[in-house]
């Protein structure tokens, strides 16, 4: 390939393709990488694809989320044997080769190929293909609504508020996820008394290509009946490992359809890798207390929410924790220095959390019509999924443009 033609298709790469309607994992067969060099160029900026080079001694992917290209070539015959003799599984398959060989297009036909391209065509085709594939994907899978959790000011009690929503939120229908997006800090599976944890969030991440509904099955933790946990991942500091964007995507999709309701902590604050979950949520509790100190850092979380991100107020909750009317900073003066008038508070009862916090329970099984119970009683109804489940656009879909 020349340096022209690189410059060039790096060029293209930058104008704004169609959204994807979910995360894809694009699999490829490419023994002379005629179409792998290429791929890398045009795509490699989308946050809802991930490539993966394949050999044909690979185990051949199947799956909701997972796309396998076919590029023709005379040593992939075996291959071809193979999806024909399992042409009834459920698989998503594109193939590229010479549409003039018509035997070529009637075997990929038989493979069950949802698509055949030039193999020498524009890669905008092989795009709008994956657009077509995304679609049915997100036609068959009913998505949960995700909740993302915050605090204003650190300290705030996100991580409480959070595992007890979750619990307020369950129900013998909806079963609830908790996500705990804090690393190397998280604290929810000490909230829930979680000791032997199966695996972590970064596990997942690195994995949420390739993982199932088994898979994920096979990693979350059993906090309570309809409550299940992914934890924090307990990392050295030195540990470096990127997480991605698109990771967080891939794997946010596959636990909403997996689940009904998921709940996010995000309690140390959002980072550039887990964007998507803050694009996707219906709701951002924003977890505050009555004092000048929270509202100054909540006022300047909220211009990042609304401005940065660009998240509607009609998707903010402001949740005032340890709420005392007694105090001099009121409801009403909190609602016009934030300009947010979704709000709802918790009544405050530090010695119930803590002894909640200490041993690891909710505080629904410390005291079944404890005035807490109904103030997370109270926040669960306020975020009840809205008749609209329409995008939002904001930072993240625009930085990247699909």
């Amino acid at each position: 390939m020349t340096d022209a033609k690189i410059v060039e298709l790096e060029r293209e790469s930058m104008h704004t393709l169609p959204a994807l309607s979910c995360p894809l994992q694009l699999n490829v067969m490419d023994p002379d990488e005629q179409v792998w060099p290429l791929l890398k160029i045009k795509f490699h900026n989308s946050s809802q694809l991930q490539l993966k080079k394949l050999s044909d001694q690979d185990f051949l992917p199947k799956g909701d989320r997972q796309v396998l290209l076919l590029v023709d070539h005379s040593v992939m015959a075996p291959v071809y044997d193979e999806l024909e003799r399992k042409a009834g599984e459920r698989r998503h398959l594109v193939f590229m080769g010479n549409p003039a060989n018509t035997a070529l297009v009637r075997r990929a036909m038989r493979m069950g190929a949802a698509d055949f391209l030039p193999q020498d065509g524009d890669l905008t085709e092989l795009w709008s293909a994956l657009v077509r594939v995304s679609a049915a994907v997100s036609a068959s899978i009913s998505l949960a609504p995700v909740t993302v959790v915050v605090n204003g000011k650190s300290g705030s009690g996100a991580s409480f508020v959070c595992a007890n929503l979750g619990h307020a939120l369950h129900s013998e229908q909806d079963k609830v996820l908790l996500l705990d997006t804090n690393r190397r800090y998280g604290s929810l599976a000490d909230y829930l008394n979680i000791r032997d944890k199966h695996s972590g969030l970064t596990e997942a991440l690195h994995k949420s290509g390739e993982m199932d509904a088994m898979a994920l099955a096979g990693m979350v933790n059993k906090a309570r009946d309809g409550l299940d946990v992914l934890p924090a991942s307990v990392s050295p500091l030195h540990d470096d490992t990127a997480i991605s964007a698109r990771q967080c995507a891939q794997l946010l999709h596959l636990v909403r359809g997996q689940y009904q309701r998921v709940v996010v902590d995000m309690s140390r604050g959002p980072e550039s890798w887990s964007l998507p979950l803050l694009e996707n949520a219906s709701q951002v509790v924003v977890v505050m207390q009555q004092s000048l100190s929270a509202l100054r850092e909540t006022i300047f979380l909220l211009k990042q929410l609304r401005h940065e991100l660009g998240i509607g107020r009609d998707r903010i909750l402001l949740l005032v924790n340890r709420y005392d009317k007694r105090k001099d900073m009121s409801l009403q003066e909190i609602e016009k220095a934030t300009e947010i008038k979704n709000m709802v508070t918790l009544p405050n009862d530090f010695a119930m959390a803590e002894t909640c916090t200490d041993l690891g329970r909710l505080v629904a099984e410390e005291k079944r019509n404890h005035k807490l119970v109904q103030g997370f009683n109270a926040l669960s109804a306020a975020l009840q999924p809205t008749t609209s489940n329409a995008e939002k656009p904001g930072l993240f879909k625009r930085l990247f443009g699909h």
